[in-house]
């Protein structure tokens, strides 16, 4: 009986597998439940439960106390360091990236931005929000400022460029560092939680960073969420 459940278990386990490297079911998906599986695949349950167990130890699945079983996408090993790039920390996911522009408008600078970014309390930001994606999963969300006064055509540079650390050597910044670094840990919005697929009760990561020039002016502050299960953040 224990050598008919393993075989079965493999079966279904190798199906789900299939379903998710096709696509079908995506970053975030929520499986059916137990004894809808077990329906699907008329199989019972223990078989189910197998599976479930066995996709999770391949890092498919991962399971949400009350929640359910949620499809898991691979795992960005994100470096802190004095070079911060964003491309060089998921290139190992071997998947095509891209940006989604959400937005970009000028605004009045808040008094935090104002004195992290070391400009007037009246002076305007360049707001860039845009959703980044790893393959065809959404997989970071980010708000990148930068001085208006300081940065005037931004908007038609970044229309060029091909990420931010393009647009900042475009800006005419040479050579660029992290500053600090600030890591969070928080519940999603609903928008962000629908941006990024995600359920509403997934943990969300929160990075804040400032880049400087090689004379240590600010020249961003970026803010950027990420589903809990897709980084673990290294420092």
């Amino acid at each position: 009986m224990r050598g008919q459940i393993d075989i079965n278990a493999g079966y279904v386990a190798d199906e789900i597998a299939q379903l998710i490297k096709a696509g079908v079911l995506r970053t975030g998906t929520k499986l059916p439940t137990q004894a809808e599986l077990a329906d699907q695949y008329k199989v019972n349950r223990h078989v189910i439960r197998k599976a479930l167990d066995i996709l999770g130890g391949r890092g498919l699945v991962a399971s949400r106390q009350g929640s359910g079983v949620y499809v898991s996408g691979k795992l960005v090993d994100y470096f802190v360091r004095h070079r911060t790039r964003y491309n060089d920390n998921v290139k190992a996911l071997a998947q095509t990236s891209r940006i989604e522009i959400l937005d970009i408008h000028s605004r009045k600078v808040s008094a935090e931005l104002a004195q992290k970014l070391t400009i007037p309390s009246h002076a305007r930001v360049y707001d860039l929000h845009i959703l980044r994606f790893s393959g065809v999963d959404p997989l970071c969300l980010a708000n990148h400022y930068f001085s208006a006064e300081k940065y005037p055509s931004l908007p038609e540079i970044f229309a060029q460029s091909t990420g931010i650390s393009d647009l900042i050597t475009r800006l005419g910044v040479t050579d660029f560092s992290r500053s600090d670094t600030a890591i969070s840990a928080r519940m999603p919005t609903r928008k962000e939680a629908s941006l990024l697929r995600i359920a509403f009760d997934t943990p969300i990561v929160e990075l804040e960073g400032r880049n400087v020039d090689a004379k240590g002016q600010p020249i961003e502050i970026s803010k950027s969420v990420w589903p809990a299960s897709r980084i673990r953040v290294c420092v």
